[in-house]
């Protein structure tokens, strides 16, 4: 993480300007450093390129690069005729170029192989594969439905008191139901499970930050200031789809998939105290 302080000579006010220049980048690296939600100015994190700074204010740019992990053999946790259930690492797309789905079709030589579900690019986790057209149709009800059930594995800010409670805020205008049990928590930060009846956009980052427990770095919702500089370093949101379970389409059977929290997940529980 490199630290500047914006000073009186400095005569640039905009935040973009000001990274730019004293980087030494272009505009457009400037900016793709605001996009990725790299920036912290007096500890919040800022993506507006036309900012305006003030003389002291003090700015962090987090600058290692994370480069997308790669599919393993390893991380299929489920495989029959009709479905794969993948364990998608972090810092990948479910779909699209470059993504899990392509390096499975790859992987499989199968361009069949379709993703019922997204996961979110820094969200690990258990994420569901049809084989064909029909098993996507089938599994693709169950989940219109809300005949899954969904567990995620989640690291959140602050030290939370309750063992178990239930978040029902409507996420805009829909009905969305998120139920909440603490695992451990720590000084200033926990460790939840968290079951999901609704599956709304952003969900769980949207429900846990409106009760005042954002996800640990979290990059949308959380505005913040966030005190401790380890959180800050943080790149991607604490959250893992840790279990999926349905009756499979086909056979009628009780499918559970459990994926095991990855690596950085597992050193920020360390590094935590969780």
């Amino acid at each position: 993480m490199q630290k500047l302080i914006f000073t009186r000579e400095d005569d640039i006010h905009t935040l973009l300007h000001f990274i730019a220049r004293k980087l030494t980048l272009s505009k457009k690296k400037a900016k793709q450093l605001l996009d990725e939600r790299l920036v912290f100015v007096n500890k919040r994190r800022v993506w507006i390129a036309s900012y305006q700074l003030h003389k002291g204010d003090v700015v962090e740019i987090l600058t290692k690069e994370v480069k997308s992990q790669k599919f393993q053999k390893s991380t299929i946790l489920y495989k029959d005729d009709h479905y794969l259930v993948v364990s998608k690492p972090p810092a990948m797309v479910t779909n699209g170029p470059e993504s899990l789905e392509s390096n499975l079709r790859v992987y499989f030589q199968d361009n069949h192989i379709q993703a019922v579900h997204r996961l979110d690019k820094d969200t690990s986790g258990a994420v569901i594969f049809a084989t064909n057209k029909d098993a996507f149709e089938r599994m693709k009800e169950l989940f219109k439905k809300n005949l899954l059930k969904k567990v995620y594995r989640v690291i959140v800010r602050g030290s939370i008191g309750k063992q178990t409670f239930t978040i029902d805020s409507p996420i805009h205008g829909q009905k969305a139901m998120t139920h909440v049990r603490l695992l451990k928590k720590g000084k200033d930060a926990s460790y939840l499970e968290v079951n999901i009846e609704t599956g709304r956009t952003h969900q769980i980052r949207i429900h846990l930050t409106s009760v005042g427990h954002p996800v640990i770095g979290e990059t949308e919702y959380d505005r913040k200031p966030i005190e401790r500089p380890l959180l800050r370093r943080i790149r991607r949101q604490m959250l893992h789809a840790y279990q999926i379970s349905f009756i499979h389409p086909y056979t009628q059977k009780i499918v559970s998939i459990t994926a095991e929290t990855p690596g950085d997940f597992n050193q920020c529980l360390k590094l935590l105290g969780l």
